[in-house]
């Protein structure tokens, strides 16, 4: 474990970068960002990626595993300036974990779980160099804005009305997935300073008195259907940020909470919460048919289509709980419950290695996938869309952590890789 980071680290000083590409003799082509070996024990997780103004992607990723237990918890930062062929290690964000970045104002926003032995909070770094480097107020450490212990995933952050969102969870007593997780969200007002000028104090981001915190929910029995069957562990993590229009007046918004429901042996289901924005808590609104629902998801809006979009993993086979093993494009038209979510891909990524099924199921993951609209002939001075309702392009790129030819378990995922799916709409139905 000692020798393989002091390699790790020495490649990175000597050279600058890691330079990464196409994962050879694989029909999914899949760009790799990183990769590590199963003998490590360091496995890849929380992968989230932007696109900068300068048409530069950034892609971050944690690590996890018991060769990961002596490093500290910093965040990989990688680049790439060729629309995602090659890319090169640039950064690493200290002290930090389950993190999500976001392009504001053409600054480069982390929210995540600070990491670290005996650490807590949530924390925000920022870059004002492309990921180069995230220092604030000459420190490097990132800003606390709510003490606590938390959990979650690179979930995404969504900006409506002047205020930025995303989703956390409690982790209450030793965090046992899922019934140890209690839903709640952030919130910044960006209203507080009109714009962003050269002064660190003029940014609302970065200012811990812009943040609000909701009171934590705690999964509860009663939202289940009686027709339900006894559900052997249900809870939920790793919540979506989702805007709606209201029905009664469209100029007014909703915010959803959208989570990661564990509802075996039931599979492909999900659960919503909504913001009551004047009171900031979270309440059950309800539970809708999501495929893919069992694993971390990213939903976003395209209002060309008037679609809500997410890359999933479906259970395909009953009585299978946490397929991982196939990755698909799922939508809904449905603006007013976000139910009747269709397939529109229903094999983005699939396991092209010959295993036998369940040997698949065991080995193979595509999962924990985070994405943006993008379309590469036309981001000249434009970025990721953070707004809830922009037109972000006619592509998908899309970054995925990965088991694949070599990992250990599906869980234990040796690759980040990158994708692209051009011209997704065409997958939408009725339009």
């Amino acid at each position: 474990m000692f020798l393989f980071s002091v390699i790790f680290v020495i490649e990175i000083l000597l050279n600058g970068f890691i330079v990464c590409k196409r994962i050879e003799d694989s029909s999914l082509d899949l760009n790799e960002v990183t990769y590590h070996n199963e003998p490590s024990h360091i496995y890849l997780g929380s992968p989230s990626i932007v696109r900068l103004s300068s048409g530069r992607l950034l892609a971050s990723h944690d690590f996890f595993g018991p060769g990961s237990k002596d490093q500290a918890q910093n965040v990989s930062v990688y680049a790439s300036d060729d629309n995602g062929l090659n890319w090169k290690f640039v950064s690493f964000i200290l002290r930090t974990y389950f993190t999500s970045l976001t392009v504001y104002k053409n600054r480069v926003y982390a929210i995540g779980v600070r990491g670290g032995k005996n650490d807590s909070g949530i924390t925000i770094h920022r870059s004002t160099d492309q990921g180069h480097s995230w220092i604030y107020q000459e420190s490097d450490q990132g800003v606390l804005l709510f003490n606590g212990r938390f959990d979650s995933g690179a979930m995404p952050i969504v900006i409506a009305n002047q205020m930025m969102y995303r989703s956390i969870e409690y982790h209450i007593g030793e965090g046992k997935w899922p019934f140890q997780f209690q839903a709640a969200l952030i919130s910044c007002n960006l209203s507080t300073v009109n714009q962003i000028e050269d002064d660190d104090d003029d940014d609302p981001v970065m200012s811990p008195n812009n943040w609000k915190l909701t009171p934590p929910v705690e999964f509860d029995r009663k939202w289940l259907p009686s027709t339900y069957p006894n559900l052997t562990a249900p809870g939920f993590l790793e919540g979506n940020i989702v805007i709606l229009p209201k029905a009664s007046s469209p100029s007014e918004l909703r915010v959803l909470n959208v989570l990661r429901f564990n509802s075996m042996p039931l599979t492909n289901l999900s659960i919503v919460l909504e913001l009551n924005s004047t009171s900031n808590h979270l309440s059950f609104v309800s539970i809708i048919n999501f495929p893919g629902g069992m694993s971390k998801f990213a939903i976003r809006y395209d209002p060309i289509t008037k679609t809500y979009l997410s890359l999933t993993n479906p259970v395909s086979v009953e009585p299978v709980i946490d397929q991982r093993n196939i990755l698909s494009l799922c939508y809904t038209k449905d603006l007013e419950t976000l139910d009747n979510w269709k397939v529109g891909v229903d094999r983005l990524l699939y396991d092209d290695t010959g295993l036998e099924f369940n040997d698949s199921l065991h080995y193979t993951g595509f999962h924990y996938v985070d994405w943006q609209f993008d379309h590469f002939n036309s981001f000249q001075n434009q970025s990721s869309c953070d707004v809830w309702n922009c037109d972000g392009g006619p592509d998908l790129i899309y970054l995925i952590r990965t088991s694949y030819r070599g990992a250990n378990t599906y869980h234990n995922s040796n690759r980040i890789t990158f994708k692209t799916l051009s011209n997704y709409r065409q997958f939408i139905s009725n339009f």
